[in-house]
């Protein structure tokens, strides 16, 4: 069974029988996934009391390289495991656990109540790079004919740590400005340009909401926790979408419906995924283990995973948390099949991969 065809396992409610004394695991990585593994973890423990699970959010590639270090059980990230990371961290395995988006967010005094700002690949590139400056820019009022921008000045608020967050959105850059995949290409952390780092989601989501001019990019719940205006980014298709758990999931049943996504969906699905109502800055969020840790820790590992992609893809967890489920659904045997072939320290093999 290919790595990926763990995506045809889905959403049942089933986990696996616990035997022996648990271990310790510590999941660290994505500070926007952060939020929803405190909910899981919660529950899990709630339902297995015997658990011991310590969560950090830090940023996506402390999490990848911490889990290709053995230093943590799981990584979480944003980021797919593209080329470049699977040449840099040979042999992590990366699980989808959730579907996520990237929002373009902005404070802007003097826009109407209602008024939601448009905004294309070219023109955020232009933002990005440095080369739009004022909020009535021509290129900016361009696509938004029905509104007055005041001159404020643009102040660009990024990620100053390695982030997945700025990976999804440096690759929907990257797919939609030639000058910005010439000039910058998909990075967890680029060497921008131009504007202000913040540390964490919760840092840009704090600074845009305190800086009059300000843009940046946060997860959707960051977005909603601190009341941020979001741009209607546009799609494939021509389309303006603000992201919403609909646009999402639309994005995520476009991606399946491709011939090709299942046989290699370890890639973004932002951008080329047709169709009116799709947001196009969507992403997987991952879990990434090393297949090399000892037997004991993967069977809990691969309990906690099985539990995550059965009853913790339920809407209590994701819905407060800003994420929707993954999309396809199976049966506990198959989750089970999958996760022994996927994570082969597990209880069925007495001896460690590694």
């Amino acid at each position: 069974m290919p790595v990926f065809a763990f995506l045809l396992i889905g959403v049942c409610s089933l986990f696996s029988p616990r035997t022996g004394f648990p271990q310790s695991l510590t999941i660290s990585g994505s500070s926007m996934l952060y939020p929803l593994e405190r909910a899981w973890i919660a529950a899990y423990m709630k339902k297995h009391p015997d658990s011991r699970i310590r969560v950090f959010g830090t940023d996506s590639k402390i999490g990848i390289e911490s889990a290709y270090q053995q230093n943590i059980s799981i990584g979480a990230s944003d980021a797919y495991m593209s080329r470049m990371l699977k040449r840099q961290y040979p042999g992590l395995i990366p699980i989808p656990v959730a579907l996520g988006s990237a929002e373009i967010v902005y404070n802007l005094p003097g826009i109407r109540n209602g008024q939601v700002v448009k905004l294309d690949g070219q023109v955020l590139a232009g933002i990005f790079l440095g080369s739009i400056h004022s909020w009535d820019a021509k290129e900016i009022r361009r696509l938004n004919p029905g509104i007055r921008f005041p001159g404020t000045p643009i102040r660009v608020i990024h990620r100053a740590d390695s982030s997945g967050t700025t990976f999804v959105v440096t690759d929907y850059l990257s797919r939609t400005s030639k000058n910005w995949e010439a000039r910058m290409g998909r990075d967890m952390s680029p060497e921008w340009p131009t504007g202000t780092g913040a540390e964490g989601s919760e840092g840009v989501a704090r600074t845009v909401r305190s800086t009059p001019g300000a843009i940046g990019y946060v997860g959707f719940t960051w977005a909603r926790k601190y009341g941020l205006s979001s741009a209607a980014i546009k799609n494939h298709d021509g389309f303006y979408v603000l992201a919403s758990k609909r646009s999402i999931q639309s994005a995520a049943m476009g991606a399946f419906k491709h011939p090709h996504f299942l046989e290699d969906p370890d890639q973004s699905i932002a951008w080329r995924i047709r169709g009116s109502g799709v947001y196009p800055i969507v992403n997987f969020e991952y879990w990434v283990v090393s297949p090399h840790l000892d037997s004991e820790t993967m069977r809990e590992i691969r309990d906690l995973i099985s539990w995550t992609l059965g009853p913790g893809q339920e809407k209590k967890f994701l819905d407060g948390n800003g994420f929707v489920p993954l999309p396809v659904h199976s049966s506990e045997r198959q989750l089970r099949n999958a996760l022994i072939q996927l994570l082969p320290g597990n209880s069925y093999k007495g001896n460690s991969p590694g």
